[in-house]
């Protein structure tokens, strides 16, 4: 799903949340609020918003890419013989995500993998 739907279903999320609790508070099966009905609507308006905001950091974890296939990552192999040399670097691209470098170097090649954020390593023989 697509980022921009995913905030579409986080507005449709939290504004039915909100409804349903908003009616339960009125409902008031347990008898907690207050009697008078401008004290009850007041009561169980706070009480949607609650369960709205709840719903919301909820959803909006999710939609922000907290969860799912959100996340990025780098995978670079490398294997040099002789007098090669190899450079690669990531671009940026793996960001916070999850980076895996594997190299190998023989004879008097140089290898050198760069997750693109200025971290550098370098493996020769």
């Amino acid at each position: 799903m697509s980022r921009p739907w995913r905030w579409v279903v986080v507005v449709v999320a939290t504004g039915i949340g909100f409804l349903i609790a908003f009616g339960f508070g009125q409902w008031d099966p347990f008898g907690w609020f207050p009697e008078k009905d401008s004290d009850r609507i007041s009561a169980a308006g706070a009480f949607g918003g609650a369960m709205a905001a709840v719903i919301a950091l909820a959803v909006g974890w999710w939609a922000g890419g907290g969860g799912g296939d959100g996340g990025s990552s780098l995978t670079q192999r490398a294997r040099s013989s002789g007098t090669s040399q190899i450079t690669q670097d990531g671009g940026g691209a793996a960001g916070t995500g999850r980076v895996s470098q594997q190299a190998r170097a023989d004879d008097d090649s140089r290898i050198r993998q760069s997750r693109g954020g200025g971290e550098t390593e370098e493996q020769s023989p």
